[in-house]
């Protein structure tokens, strides 16, 4: 197993750029569709990599690891919002039957995961599946950092979001609020779980000779 360096592609989560010495490696993260409710599954499957030149890997816009120091800001933010909110949230409340709300959150759910598999296909380069004829795949492993901050928002925002489907269903009267909420929780979990794999380092064993010997040579 190798520590190698990890690149996001600027609007791309799909793909991470793996960086050792001088050498360039592409890996499609959404290799299946499981990963969008199970994004651990990325760290047990073994992928296709495309190898690309460093001219390549320049002419490509790369997203400049920085730490994030707003995050906790932001929830305080939120906080403090919705306790000051709280108080008006009734404005929002409509009667609908049970019935009604299940089919509306049923749609919304299946237009949520329509939106990310048309998102999927429009991200995808389209050089990457002609170099990954190959029989070759590596798999990859987040530091423990990220892999602790993964299982902590997917806790967290699949937590939330089943709790606010859960109110919409079975507390009358439903909140319009409380359906966005639940929708935006949606969308955000599934991208944080298409990025299931570090942004600044990576842990990699390599199923290919070809691999294995040119990382062993540099």
């Amino acid at each position: 197993m190798l520590r190698c360096e990890s690149r996001v592609i600027y609007k791309n989560p799909k793909y991470r750029i793996i960086k050792y010495q001088n050498e360039y490696l592409m890996v499609n993260l959404m290799s299946t569709w499981l990963a969008l409710f199970f994004p651990m599954i990325n760290w047990l499957l073994p992928k296709n990599y495309a190898k690309i030149s460093k001219e390549e890997f320049e002419k490509l816009t790369i997203v400049q690891p920085t730490k994030n120091k707003a995050f906790w800001s932001t929830m305080a933010g939120v906080t403090m919002f919705s306790v000051t909110f709280r108080k008006h949230l009734h404005v929002f409340d409509i009667q609908l039957e049970k019935s009604l709300i299940t089919i509306i959150c049923v749609i919304s759910f299946l237009s949520i995961l329509i939106f990310y598999f048309y998102l999927n296909k429009r991200l995808t380069i389209d050089f990457f599946e002609t170099r990954t004829k190959h029989k070759g795949k590596i798999m990859l492993f987040p530091n423990f950092k990220h892999a602790c901050l993964l299982v902590f928002f997917y806790i967290f925002l699949g937590g939330f979001s089943i709790l606010c489907l859960t109110a919409l269903i079975t507390v009358k009267p439903q909140n319009i609020i409380l359906f966005i909420c639940w929708v935006m929780t949606t969308m955000v979990f599934f991208l944080v779980n298409m990025a299931a794999i570090g942004y600044e380092k990576v842990h990699v064993i390599s199923r290919t000779k070809e691999i294995d010997d040119m990382l062993k040579s540099v």
